[in-house]
């Protein structure tokens, strides 16, 4: 039976992580997570990297489950001086600026682990070794994750830290005694590379992104809105196509709102799990919040996102 347009559904997820990146499953057993978890379309997002395509596409191959090419890029947003992720769809294998601009990135994050470690080192963190975090994160030193290197400390320094996040905000976020500057390139640059590419660029998760808490408290929902609506004006004319509106972690009240902004600006309202295996635990492939599964509350992508997505694409390279 056919649906009307634009119902929403589960079926889509365009935005997940694997060992390539920071995520605890390999490409290959995301893949089937995706297929087990009857998705229509899928996008493997890691971050700087399309290292695990490959294998993730082998495994959706003949299960009907179509393959969306993707990468997270971690940009500067100039206007607000704060970090925002870039989500890249339809990147192909072939060399591009934007496959250039991820090279760069990845050798950015060896020098920069390389510095975490000797810096967790002069605070006092000196249990933290690089062999602790690689086997963590099973692969070298400098291809590890933040997430690795904050395991490392919770397991090293028990009582310290409660959590995981809490080194982060106490440790490693910006701003604190161990954060180690990346390189960026801007939102702006971002997007003209990967229309370059034959891709489209999408911002990740809006609202964790530019109304973060402030002394600990939610902006209100028409706070949030009225700082979107400028934001998604820039973003606009910067090149993006699309913001995340269907988020994990977005209340059915900030999804509305973020199409409502979308539409206005004549962006795509995208959605993805953010789905990262056991460092997010309460985050489940497709469905989001696993808490929420089955509720008015579960992550649901309408299945005309990737559609739009699609024809956004510079025409040069769409098929």
């Amino acid at each position: 039976m056919s649906r009307p347009p634009g119902t929403v559904v589960v079926v889509i997820d365009l935005h997940m992580h694997s060992t390539v990146s920071d995520g605890t499953d390999g490409p290959g057993e995301l893949a089937r997570l995706v297929v087990a978890a009857g998705l229509s379309a899928a996008s493997l997002t890691d971050h700087d990297s399309i290292g695990g395509h490959a294998a993730f596409a082998e495994v959706l191959a003949g299960s009907g489950v179509e393959f969306v090419p993707g990468c997270e890029i971690s940009c500067l947003h100039a206007p607000s001086g704060l970090s925002a992720h870039v989500l890249c769809y339809f990147l192909g294998p072939d060399t591009s600026p934007l496959h250039e601009t991820l090279a760069v990135l990845r050798t950015d994050r060896a020098t920069r682990n390389t510095q975490l470690l000797e810096r967790l080192g002069e605070l006092g963190f000196d249990q933290v070794s690089a062999e602790q975090i690689e086997d963590r994160a099973g692969k070298p030193l400098v291809e590890a994750g933040r997430p690795h290197f904050a395991e490392s400390v919770l397991a090293s320094y028990p009582g310290r830290f409660a959590t995981v996040n809490e080194v982060f905000s106490r440790l490693l976020a910006r701003g604190q005694p161990a954060y180690i500057p990346k390189a960026h390139v801007t939102v702006g640059q971002a997007s003209r590379e990967a229309a370059a590419s034959g891709a489209v660029a999408v911002i990740a998760h809006p609202i964790i992104t530019f109304c973060p808490l402030r002394d600990g408290v939610p902006w209100s929902i028409d706070e949030q809105r009225e700082h979107l609506d400028e934001i998604f004006a820039g973003l606009a004319a910067d090149g993006v196509v699309g913001a995340e509106a269907y988020y994990s972690r977005h209340s059915p009240e900030q999804i509305a709102m973020v199409v409502e902004l979308c539409e206005r600006h004549d962006l795509v309202p995208t959605g993805g799990s953010d789905y990262h295996g056991s460092i997010k635990p309460d985050l489940g492939v497709g469905v989001g919040i696993v808490a929420n599964k089955g509720t008015s509350s579960e992550l649901r992508v309408p299945d005309s996102a990737l559609a739009a997505l699609k024809a956004r694409r510079p025409q040069s390279t769409a098929r």
